[in-house]
């Protein structure tokens, strides 16, 4: 059997929350999502580029914990398909991420984990109360992680201990 594989979109969030729904009455959500950049020089380091900016479209019960739970700044994410919507000439078609699942990103996000089980009598709203109530408030600037690579950043392809060597990751 294959490995089932989607698109993915790593980036942040570039606005605040759009919640609307659909004719037959599911949320959707539409963010503003920026990708971040950059081009890797002989020398080793590393130069950043302009960001560019794309619609990010979530929906359901997926949309309704992101509107939730994501704010400006945030970095994701996250795995679905580009949609292509038509556009009147002289435009351009244009493109949307619609995200079947999101979340923050590992790398660039510290949290805690509530591993409390999801039962389908847990509203939204019920997930985020105890959410709330075992989560650690959010990190200031100097505890996040950082964005950029540090100037001058080289990073080693030498595998790390522990790693399998070769095709693959290590497991």
């Amino acid at each position: 059997m294959t490995i089932p594989v989607q698109q993915s979109l790593a980036g942040f969030i570039a606005s605040d929350a759009d919640v609307s729904f659909t004719g037959s009455g599911i949320t959707r959500v539409h963010f503003r999502a920026g990708v971040e950049h950059w081009r890797r020089e002989q020398d080793g380091t590393f130069t950043k580029l302009d960001n560019t900016f794309h619609d990010l479209l979530i929906f359901g019960k997926t949309a309704e914990r992101a509107a939730a739970r994501f704010r400006k700044g945030d970095q994701f994410v996250a795995h679905g398909y580009v949609d292509t919507r038509p556009a009147e000439p002289p435009a351009r078609p244009s493109e949307v991420f619609v995200a079947r699942k999101i979340g923050h990103d590992l790398a660039r996000t510290a949290y805690d984990v509530n591993r409390t089980p999801v039962t389908p009598r847990q509203t939204p709203h019920q997930l985020d109360q105890a959410a709330a109530s075992t989560t650690a408030p959010p990190p200031n600037d100097a505890q996040r992680a950082p964005t950029t690579p540090p100037a001058g950043a080289t990073y080693s392809t030498a595998p790390r201990s522990g790693t399998a060597t070769g095709q693959g990751i290590g497991l």
